[in-house]
């Protein structure tokens, strides 16, 4: 799919090609932060050094899509700040207690809502985007992720696949502040 822009969240990621056969050797081409100023707006310079046959052939799929795993549960995990404390479900950090515990080779729709804006991030666990507020999810929300930009009051539903190890995890915002004052949540996958 061509994008002229990818937003993304903190702990976000993208596979990005970009195509420079439009712009002469010697041509800068700057990768630009659209809501940065200063140092944090440039995020590279790309130069054009010379002009060459382009042999390859980006497939027209990427990869063949992975059957869609059938969930056995729906879970609801709700960041936000309560009594000047960031909270997931209403509670403070808890080390070793589990706010869920998905059994391992399964998965589960998990609904995050939110009062601001929350990059949530799950360990272990690759998800689809199901829907935003209700409505198909975004451009940019396409392919298994790990991080899913929550908007300030949005409800984001995504299909998480617990596959790999049993263990304890967790799930973060990954908003630097809210990580150090302890914005998280372990699960347990059994």
């Amino acid at each position: 799919m061509a994008h002229q822009e990818v937003p993304l969240a903190p702990g976000e990621r993208q596979d990005v090609l970009v195509d420079f056969s439009a712009y002469p050797p010697g041509t800068a081409v700057t990768l630009v932060n659209t809501l940065g100023d200063g140092p944090a707006r440039n995020v590279m310079r790309f130069v054009v050094t010379r002009r060459a046959p382009d042999d390859s052939a980006v497939p027209r799929v990427l990869t063949r899509p992975a059957p869609r795993p059938v969930p056995v549960a729906t879970r609801r995990f709700d960041f936000r700040r309560t009594d000047e404390t960031w909270t997931v479900n209403g509670l403070p950090y808890r080390p070793g207690v589990p706010l869920a515990r998905p059994r391992l080779g399964t998965a589960e729709v998990w609904r995050f809502t939110s009062d601001f804006h929350h990059p949530v991030h799950l360990h272990l666990a690759h998800f689809l985007v199901l829907a935003r507020n209700g409505r198909p999810p975004l451009p940019g929300d396409g392919g298994w992720k790990d991080t899913v930009d929550v908007r300030p009051y949005e409800v984001v539903d995504v299909l998480a696949r617990f596959a790999g190890h049993r263990g304890r995890y967790m799930l973060h915002c990954h908003n630097l502040e809210r990580e150090d004052m302890a914005m998280m949540a372990d699960f347990e996958v059994v």
